[in-house]
């Protein structure tokens, strides 16, 4: 993150470390950490008092409006930019991201397979208990399906980051520079 107030969006499946990622951006790299999947608790949309400008932006207006809140917000902070972490179902339009990228907006998909990311979940739903034990795979499969299969196409190739190698979770400090070096920081 520079202080050119660069907003990177992450995506990516369930388990896959988005939540995490984004908090080490905000440590790292003085960012405001927009925490869109709050899940349960309540909708990050809503909290974080965007829901005019998603709205308008998810049904085909420019980015440059939502951009503009998010913005206000960094400064408001104080902060050299922003990161939001999405919930797992999000994957965006080709259009969406072409006025992403007009608006200057990074996105990334944090990526690995589909068994690394099941098991990352697996151990994180365990720690938490927020569903059944007995549930948690297919439970993974029917809410991550669909975006993991969009993700995976070769179209998303050039925003994925790996967030495991040899079925290890990649490091802080890889993670955060990669995202750096998108970000041009």
């Amino acid at each position: 993150m520079s202080r050119q107030t660069s907003i990177t969006f992450l995506l990516g499946p369930s388990g896959v470390g988005k939540s995490t990622l984004g908090a080490w951006l905000a440590e790292d790299c003085d960012a405001l950490h927009m925490e869109i999947d709050q899940y349960p608790s309540q909708d990050g949309i809503d909290a974080e008092g965007l829901r005019e400008e998603w709205e308008a932006f998810l049904a085909g207006a420019s980015a440059a409006d939502l951009v503009a809140v998010i913005r206000r917000k960094i400064s408001g902070a104080n902060a050299s930019g922003s990161v939001l972490s999405f919930p797992s179902g999000l994957v965006f339009s080709a259009g969406h991201l072409d006025s992403l990228a007009k608006a200057r907006v990074i996105v990334v998909v944090l990526y690995g397979t589909a068994a690394d990311c099941i098991n990352a979940f697996l151990k994180r739903e365990v720690e938490h208990r927020r569903v059944p034990a007995a549930n948690l795979v297919e439970h993974w499969i029917s809410n991550n399906r669909d975006s993991y299969v969009a993700f995976s196409r070769p179209e998303w190739a050039p925003f994925r980051v790996s967030a495991f190698r040899e079925g290890k979770r990649v490091s802080r400090a890889k993670l955060v520079a990669e995202v750096r070096r998108r970000v041009g920081a």
